[in-house]
């Protein structure tokens, strides 16, 4: 009777090796290939910038023209209009070249009732007092810009501005311009302006700002890389399982064909 219990207990302990095994299995696999895809993802975005980047630029006059800039995303665009440096906002964290920084951004009017929101350049963060911002320059009167149609400045994980209350004015929400993040339609009302869409100033540093934007492939080594390690821990889970659940205990039962008996 008892070496029936034991018998059963082995097999359900052998069952549930199984089980686990092959549920680790599928898990890392299964994120190996979803690593994999954001990978696919980046540099068929990184294709798609390309080919669009290399059309020839849309005149302010096409660019008004597009029911939603959207449609044109990442082509790039020759506008003309004014800065409004009171309006401008700072985005935190932003780190270039593993230095700390903020991303600045400015809206820029086209007309009396269209502006843009002109995702600027990159200036270092000041490492004692973060709202000390480090001089950089925003001209007066008419300029022209060169950008590429964006769909605006990264999202990042941010737990503080969420619980923050919505400002009771627009000269309460000009003093808060240091930001995680931001929303075209949000911002909009907030300040009362009429945005139509997100842009991304190019070319060369100028005006105290650097604008060397990251570019979606540059990171999808690492992607690759995470997918490589998970799709061999999966490897590494079958051939542990194979030997010491099939190929040892199969050896050492030849090996010693009484031992159970």
């Amino acid at each position: 009777m008892n070496l029936k219990f034991l018998s059963i207990q082995f097999r359900f302990k052998k069952v549930i090796v199984w089980v686990v095994t092959i549920m680790c299995m599928a898990l890392t696999a299964g994120l190996g290939h979803w690593q994999w895809s954001r990978a696919k993802q980046k540099w068929a975005l990184e294709e798609s910038v390309q080919a669009m980047q290399a059309l020839p630029a849309l005149s302010q006059q096409a660019f008004l023209a597009l029911a939603d800039p959207l449609e044109a995303l990442h082509r790039h665009v020759k506008l003309k209009g004014t800065w409004m440096p009171e309006e401008s906002l700072f985005l935190d964290n932003r780190p270039l070249n593993a230095q700390a920084g903020f991303w600045v951004v400015t809206p820029f009017k086209l007309s009396a009732h269209e502006r843009v929101l002109v995702q600027r350049g990159w200036i270092p963060r000041n490492t004692n007092d973060r709202t000390q911002m480090p001089p950089f320059e925003t001209p007066e009167g008419e300029e022209e810009i060169d950008v590429r149609i964006s769909e605006g400045p990264s999202k990042m994980f941010d737990l503080g501005e969420s619980g923050r209350q919505d400002p009771k004015s627009i000269e309460e929400a000009r003093s808060l311009n240091i930001r995680q993040n931001v929303e075209l339609h949000a911002f909009a009302k907030e300040r009362g302006l009429t945005l139509i869409g997100n842009v991304i100033q190019i070319g060369s540093n100028s005006q105290g700002l650097r604008r060397d934007w990251p570019v979606p492939a540059s990171t999808a080594y690492k992607n690759v890389g995470y997918s490589v390690q998970w799709f061999a821990m999966s490897l590494m889970m079958a051939a542990l399982f194979i030997w010491y659940q099939i190929i040892l205990p199969k050896r050492n039962a030849k090996r010693h064909p009484f031992s159970n008996s």
